[in-house]
């Protein structure tokens, strides 16, 4: 997801059973085709490695990923407690706290039209719905554009009828 426009721009599905760290290529990949250059890519500590971070750094972003407790010992890098304290540099701080407000308000919305009742089998269907999903919140955002009332681009309320 975009942080600036709280939307999201592109979406990966896989088995559950399966890392989500396998599929950040695919997902940066996809979401290259719609951003021009990242500045920095924000993920949870699920998504720590070394891997990772060179894949960011590939796409030029800088990565916002906070290390394990096991890893970096010793080191000022971002880490985030199991009371969601974060530590490190002021900067990656800021940078993780604003960007992760707003994949939050993301999710609740997405979570508003449909995507928190997921009862459906299949990857296929899983993926069809979860598309659907966010082409709701997309065309919210371009009918609010279109009306010309652009600060009703992320209130899918305002659109119910």
């Amino acid at each position: 997801m975009d942080a600036d426009s709280d939307l999201p721009v592109a979406a990966v599905a896989a088995s559950a059973n399966e890392n989500e760290k396998k599929h950040v290529e695919e997902l940066l990949d996809k979401a290259s085709l719609v951003v021009d250059g990242f500045e920095a890519v924000v993920a949870d500590s699920q998504y720590s490695s070394r891997r990772v971070r060179d894949c960011i750094l590939e796409f030029g972003a800088k990565p916002v990923v906070p290390y394990m407790s096991n890893q970096a010992r010793g080191e000022p890098v971002l880490r985030v407690d199991r009371f969601f304290r974060t530590s490190g540099s002021a900067g990656e701080r800021r940078i993780y706290g604003l960007v992760r407000a707003s994949v939050e308000r993301v999710n609740s919305r997405l979570e508003f039209v449909g995507l928190g009742c997921l009862k459906l089998r299949g990857l296929r269907r899983v993926m069809v719905h979860v598309l659907l999903c966010i082409i709701v919140m997309l065309l919210v955002a371009v009918a609010a554009l279109r009306l010309g009332r652009p600060w009703k681009a992320w209130s899918l309320v305002s659109f119910w009828w």
